[in-house]
């Protein structure tokens, strides 16, 4: 396991092109392990294409990107996503809901598993015969699912089709069953997009118990500041597919770079009250955010 401090993922030079649009122009950072690391900047910033570049949705044009694990270290710009997942333990959430609706809420967290348990089962053949070895592995997989259940307060709908949970619970689910590939990054979009403020306190007390009880890395993108700015150790702050900034959520705070990004306002002019705050994290994600239609996150 890293030490809090050691960089768990490094990027490099990272460069993204769609044809002659730069989506993501030499952006360089590291996020550490046992660390929560958020990725900020107003719509359109590359924020999304920089995680689709780290989960192998997209081969970067230009850049290097290191998971430093245990047994060695993964390049991930050279491995299909589905080995991303798999083999560096590179788990991620979406900005929209994934889940599987109809099946149940346990059964949502079992599939996470799918690929332990198909080890275990010998490609199905041990599975069918009842082999000693499969039966301890599916209780393994129960017993590691109905643990993050309790975590996220979903034990007492385990049964009930994923679908039929409010929102805020299917965020919850989601990132239970990310936890259930026992991954060595977790990659959130946008965790908290949609839930209200007593869900949004939660969910920060659900990522510090994933970094501090579980030592894993947490690299996010994030809009509500409330989250970012409560949460963070580190902030890498984008704007038109650059980074401006990074650093602790206090020095980026207060980043000229940073302000100018968010408003647009000229350097020396007053920052509103109602921007201040959201800046400082008091104000949710806030009009200050949008600037126009998202082409690229």
């Amino acid at each position: 396991m890293p030490a809090p401090d050691r960089p768990l993922l490094t990027v490099e030079h990272l460069t993204m092109r769609f044809g002659g649009l730069v989506a993501v122009h030499d952006v360089s950072f590291t996020a550490a392990g046992r660390r929560i690391t958020a990725i900020i900047g107003p719509n359109g910033a590359g924020k999304t294409t920089v995680f689709n570049c780290i989960t192998g949705f997209y081969s970067p044009t230009v850049g290097r990107i290191v998971l430093h694990g245990g047994r060695g270290d993964f390049l991930l710009e050279r491995m299909e996503g589905y080995l991303i997942a798999q083999k560096a333990r590179v788990a991620r959430t979406f900005q929209n809901i994934r889940l599987f609706p109809r099946m149940s809420v346990l059964e949502n967290l079992l599939v996470a598993q799918h690929n332990a348990l198909m080890r275990a089962s010998g490609m199905s053949v041990l599975g069918l015969l009842g082999a000693a070895g499969f039966r301890h592995a599916e209780r393994e997989a129960v017993d590691h699912a109905r643990y993050w259940l309790d975590r996220t307060a979903l034990a007492d709908v385990a049964d009930i089709d994923a679908g039929t949970l409010p929102y805020g619970a299917q965020r919850r689910l989601e990132i239970a069953r990310a936890m259930c590939t026992r991954p060595a990054l977790l990659c959130l979009d946008e965790p908290a997009a949609g839930l209200n403020h007593a869900e949004s306190r939660d969910l920060n007390h659900l990522l510090r118990f994933i970094r501090d009880e579980h030592e894993i890395g947490v690299l996010l993108i994030e809009h509500d500041m409330s989250v970012v700015m409560e949460i963070s150790d580190h902030v890498v702050v984008l704007d038109y597919g650059r980074k401006i900034a990074e650093g602790s959520p206090e020095a980026v705070r207060h980043s000229p770079d940073v302000i100018r990004a968010y408003l647009g306002e000229e350097e020396g002019e007053a920052l509103p009250p109602e921007v201040t705050a959201d800046l400082k994290g008091e104000g949710g994600a806030g009009a200050a955010h949008e600037r126009g239609p998202a082409e690229t996150q």
